[in-house]
């Protein structure tokens, strides 16, 4: 095979072929992997963001934390809350992009402690909400992995 005698008229041809090639391609994944819909009333949710950012400082302002942790031997979700000892706790685990493998539980208290019945999620980057039974105040964290150590959640 012949040595192109131009490299500059190579790259000319070349870089904008490419592009087009590059083009087709994202144009195939968002045809065929797009993203769902919004829910209809995507748009009223801000009052509620509103609403979860006074909930959070809430729980700063009373210096709310907890220790949360998965007992892989006896299949639980455990809770140790720090600051508040509301009889029961309303535990969100939120996968990014499979809905599938959110886990939502409400936690009972018994001996300091607050549980409920839940495998070990599989490892991801998962959100977590941890709230009281009234609404009252909110923690938040991001959380990656397989979660089989405690997370440490708000103030210590």
């Amino acid at each position: 095979m012949r040595k192109p005698s131009n490299p500059v008229l190579v790259l000319v041809i070349a870089l904008p072929l490419l592009a087009v090639a590059g083009s087709f391609v994202s144009l195939a994944l968002a045809v065929t992997r797009g993203d769902s819909e919004l829910p209809k009333d995507y748009h009223w949710e801000g009052k509620d963001f509103d609403r979860d950012q006074q909930r959070e400082a809430l729980a700063a302002q009373r210096g709310i934390g907890a220790t949360v942790g998965f007992d892989a031997r006896t299949q639980r979700c455990v809770v140790t809350l720090h600051g508040a000892a509301p009889p029961t706790l309303r535990l969100a685990l939120t996968h990014p992009t499979q809905s599938a493998a959110d886990l939502h539980r409400t936690l009972q208290r018994a001996d300091g402690r607050y549980s409920a019945p839940c495998a070990a999620p599989p490892a991801a980057h998962w959100w977590l909400e941890l709230a009281d039974d009234q609404a009252g105040w909110l923690l938040r964290a991001r959380l990656h992995g397989d979660l089989s150590e405690p997370a440490q959640v708000g103030a210590p």
